[in-house]
């Protein structure tokens, strides 16, 4: 079964609209984001937080490559540096040893409590100097063309609300540091799944989104002893289908490094739409 809902706005071919979005928040045009070429452009001044696509909004910098070629997004006083360090490079040469890093480090056990200090973006960090960066992150971003995705949910995912009082109340103190009740208070909607077997819930998504987005994303975590079963990617197919029926495109966004995240879209039926380099401001 498709989607019948008004809100869907299925005449809208995926690509193009994301396009136009990326565009218009990194400063480019469409044209620019495809034409396989490097090019360094301005961050517009008066882009709109709420509608900018996360992680854009985190950090002044931002490269974007959907394979060929890439466009960096910079503040308008490192236009000229930005040309002059980076723009001969190729999108791998702009990571130097920071993916390789990234990788031993999340490979050791990834403690997010602890910064990564400059991670080995060489390039990059030299670009960024006098800003107050924590670090950067290589994304590897994903959507979902709703056109051809199924409205089907699993029957042993539910949403979670407090008529279901057993399962509210493991929820209550779910252990994911990314997914859990105390998300709620930053963000507007934030309605969450999960899937629930023979009582217990063992994995929950979480839909994390302001009503001006254009593209919505879930986070989700599964208890230790039931990670690498399915239980993820079926709740998942279920906030997914929730997206869809509410207008939005759904997405999915994870580091280079954490290989059981990138595993999702594929099992989702997600497409691979870009890759993306970010910095992220110290707080």
């Amino acid at each position: 079964m498709l989607y019948t809902n008004k809100n869907i706005k299925a005449l809208r071919a995926p690509l193009p609209f994301l396009d136009e979005k990326w565009a218009s928040f990194l400063g480019c045009s469409t044209s620019q984001l495809r034409d396989g070429k490097n090019h360094v452009v301005t961050r517009p001044k008066k882009a709109s937080v709420r509608q900018s696509p996360w992680p854009l909004r985190e950090g002044p910098i931002a490269v974007l490559t959907l394979g060929r070629g890439w466009v960096m997004s910079v503040p308008e006083n490192l236009t000229d540096t930005t040309r002059s360090l980076c723009l001969n490079k190729s999108f791998t040469e702009l990571l130097d040893d920071g993916d390789r890093l990234s990788q031993e480090w999340f490979d050791r056990g990834a403690d997010h409590s602890k910064e990564r200090g400059d991670c080995g973006y060489a390039t990059m960090n030299r670009l960024a100097q006098g800003l107050r960066l924590r670090g950067w992150s290589h994304y590897i971003i994903s959507y979902c063309d709703f056109g051809s995705f199924p409205a089907e949910s699993d029957e042993h995912v539910v949403k979670i609300t407090r008529d279901l009082a057993d399962v509210w109340k493991q929820w209550q103190v779910w252990p994911g540091p990314m997914v859990g009740p105390v998300v709620c208070e930053h963000f507007p909607i934030c309605d969450a799944f999960g899937c629930v077997l023979d009582g217990k819930l063992v994995s929950a998504a979480q839909l994390e989104a302001h009503p001006d987005e254009f593209a919505w994303e879930a986070g989700v975590d599964t208890l230790p002893e039931y990670r690498g079963r399915g239980f993820a990617t079926q709740v998942l197919k279920t906030v997914t289908a929730f997206i869809i029926l509410e207008g939005k495109i759904p997405w999915h966004y994870t580091d280079l490094y954490n290989r059981p995240s990138r595993r999702l879209p594929e099992h989702l039926g997600y497409f691979k739409y870009a890759e993306g380099l970010f910095s992220h401001m110290k707080k």
